[in-house]
């Protein structure tokens, strides 16, 4: 049970929008975890139109002490109620939990377990079991024995290969949560490379947690590619030290965008042309080298 605010150590960030076939499986997931540590679950609800405001409501009078929600008025858009949710987040470390995603047991412990044991740890991934909400299919997501790099991710392995876990798999330290600009749409790949800092990411080779696809911004195809581009492009000028692993990235998306003949080759090649060097090319030998054995080249 939660005695005070200040003490919590763990806050778990909610976002949902007309999600009331999903949403109480996700919260009653949260309420449900084992833990020897308080948390509280933060709902942003960006102002649904079906029953998803009842059933946060609902969870929000059970649970007065851990859930609590914040009713937009109007529609902000998911970005913003990114934003303005994890903003409100009181615990030392914060994870994110998509409303149509849900947790398995023992997530939020194993996760709080390694960041305690691990300093320069500064996010947290898991496996997750992803269903096709289109097929119904399901199957074990882990990453890659090959990509992992056995120090963990840091900030340029981000930005070189883009994202490493599910959103909905991310626990990061509160003190790393920086001011976002949220003027334009962002991807969790672009909060992974503010969140993780000058430290390191780790990703847990175990599922704890279900992630749906095809819903979502994930099942919007050309648009989260046109979204990741523009997030690479604000990037570069946060980040100029690593424009040319950037640049490596950008690269990789091109050859994508002509070899497909996708509607965003003339964005990427745009971006390809801001950010180019020579080194690029280095630092994408460096990025194939990671992604084929799971380390850095000298």
């Amino acid at each position: 049970m939660i005695q005070e605010e200040k003490t919590l150590k763990v806050s778990v960030c909610v976002i949902t929008y007309n999600q009331e076939k999903y949403i109480r499986q996700c919260l009653q997931s949260i309420v449900d975890q084992e833990t020897d540590f308080d948390f509280e679950v933060i709902v942003g609800d960006d102002c649904s139109t079906d029953g998803t405001r009842t059933i946060v409501q609902e969870f929000a009078e059970r649970y007065p002490r851990v859930v609590k929600p914040i009713f937009h008025e109007k529609n902000i858009g998911g970005h913003k109620n990114f934003y303005l949710v994890h903003q409100q987040a009181v615990g030392e470390y914060i994870a994110h939990v998509d409303g149509d995603d849900y947790c398995l047991p023992g997530k939020l412990q194993v996760q709080v377990d390694c960041l305690n044991k691990q300093s320069d740890c500064n996010i947290v991934w898991h496996a997750v079991r992803v269903i096709d909400e289109i097929s119904g299919r399901r199957r074990d997501a882990y990453l890659p024995w090959g990509l992992y790099p056995k120090d963990g991710f840091k900030r340029g392995d981000l930005l070189a290969i883009g994202s490493v876990g599910c959103h909905s798999s991310k626990m990061y330290r509160a003190k790393c949560r920086r001011h976002l600009k949220v003027d334009f749409e962002f991807l969790d790949f672009y909060t992974d490379v503010q969140h993780i800092g000058n430290g390191k990411g780790i990703y847990i080779h175990e599922v704890f947690g279900v992630h749906r696809a095809n819903v979502g911004i994930s099942s919007f195809g050309n648009k989260t590619r046109q979204i990741l581009l523009n997030n690479l492009d604000s990037l570069s000028q946060q980040f100029p030290s690593y424009r040319s692993k950037i640049g490596s990235h950008v690269f990789r998306l091109f050859v994508g965008d002509l070899i497909k003949r996708r509607s965003t080759l003339g964005l990427s090649l745009r971006l390809l042309c801001k950010v180019f060097s020579m080194k690029i090319f280095y630092d994408f030998i460096v990025t194939t080298f990671l992604l084929k054995y799971g380390k850095r080249t000298k």
